[in-house]
């Protein structure tokens, strides 16, 4: 039998914040991504399969060159991100010396006003108060920091206060309904009453998923209710990582639910980008695609605050929790939380390493 794994958390009650679900009075905004079932490549940015396989085999030379030529210009760099209107790389940049070197390094150049280190200090200022049903992150594209606050945020003083000192260079929203938590690659798995995705299979017998799914649940079982395993490791809020040992015996392949039938071969993993194309795989929505906008997001969800998020436009619901998030073959993420009509995962990379794990 194929086991993956997927991961939204279902249980009982909702908080206000959590980890990849969404309440049952939270209202999604009009032309939020609609739930697919087709093969990841098929459904990127409504291209052609064979135009997004071509897309997705770009991404990490692109990404490569935008981090290198990053690196170039030192403080004059203000981030980089995809442009898929285009198809090219671009890197923000402070100032036109800095533009030059980009453009000839191979990719384009936007003259901005703030570098990255103005910007991480001041969304570093603003996580500093961030207060349940809050988040902060830094929008590469429109080089700004962007607070978000959520219906049922309360203690917003300190935050708003912190916000305006910093003018034009933190953007505050209000968003729909509010932050929360979210169990293959992609399958479901159950324990305890409650429902996550796995995200992946891991080497040493091990399934990486939702931190917020294995501190609640002891052990876990696969969607024919076959025993899977224990909860062996838990890191949430802070992070959100959870790991499973497959003391079931279950087979393990390394790719992820595609639901439709077929499966992503998955065979690395890398840190997501502004502007990577993305499909998540979770046992409640299925196969979802969209655009990372944001990554190195604070959410604080009700049971606390989670650092290094990423943000995506792609649909999850209750369940999703832990599930997959990648690109082609590459591994990217697993299913946290949604929130204001986004989605919110957290990089895959930083939680194999902290299990000493790695996808295969």
């Amino acid at each position: 039998m194929k086991l993956t794994f997927r991961i939204l958390a279902v249980a009982a009650t909702a908080a206000a914040l959590v980890p990849f679900g969404l309440s049952s009075a939270q209202a999604l905004p009009a032309g939020y991504g609609e739930p697919v079932a087709r093969a990841a490549a098929a459904s990127l940015d409504g291209l052609s399969t064979a135009d997004a396989m071509r897309q997705l085999a770009a991404q990490p030379g692109m990404i490569a060159t935008g981090e290198r030529l990053s690196d170039k210009v030192g403080d004059s760099s203000a981030g980089m991100w995809l442009d898929h209107r285009t198809g090219s790389v671009v890197v923000n940049v402070v100032d036109e010396s800095a533009a030059a070197t980009v453009r000839a390094g191979g990719a384009s150049a936007r003259v901005v006003e703030h570098n990255m280190t103005e910007l991480e200090s001041a969304r570093d200022a603003v996580a500093k108060t961030l207060s349940t049903d809050t988040a902060a992150g830094i929008d590469v594209r429109a080089n700004q920091v962007v607070v978000q606050i959520g219906d049922s945020a309360t203690e917003l003083d300190t935050l708003t206060a912190t916000a305006a000192r910093y003018g034009s260079l933190v953007r505050t929203e209000h968003v729909d309904g509010s932050f929360e938590t979210t169990i293959s690659g992609g399958d479901a798995i159950t324990g305890g009453g409650s429902r996550c995705s796995l995200g992946f299979n891991t080497t040493n017998n091990t399934g990486i998923t939702a931190g917020h799914c294995t501190s609640a649940v002891a052990s876990w079982s696969d969607p024919s209710g076959a025993y899977y395993g224990p909860s062996i490791g838990a890191s949430f809020p802070g992070n959100d990582y959870g790991l499973i040992r497959n003391d079931g015996g279950l087979p393990q392949p390394g790719d992820v639910n595609l639901y439709n039938g077929s499966y992503q071969d998955i065979t690395n993993a890398a840190d997501p980008s502004p502007g990577m194309s993305v499909c998540k795989s979770g046992s409640t929505t299925g196969l979802t695609c969209g655009t990372v906008y944001q990554v190195g997001m604070t959410i604080c969800y009700a049971q606390g605050c989670v650092y290094n998020m990423a943000q995506s436009d792609a649909y999850v619901q209750p369940g999703d929790s832990g599930g997959s998030w990648f690109s082609g073959s590459i591994a990217v993420g697993i299913t946290s939380g949604m929130g204001g009509g986004f989605s919110y995962f957290q990089p895959v990379v930083p939680g194999l390493n902290m299990f000493g794990v790695w996808v295969f």
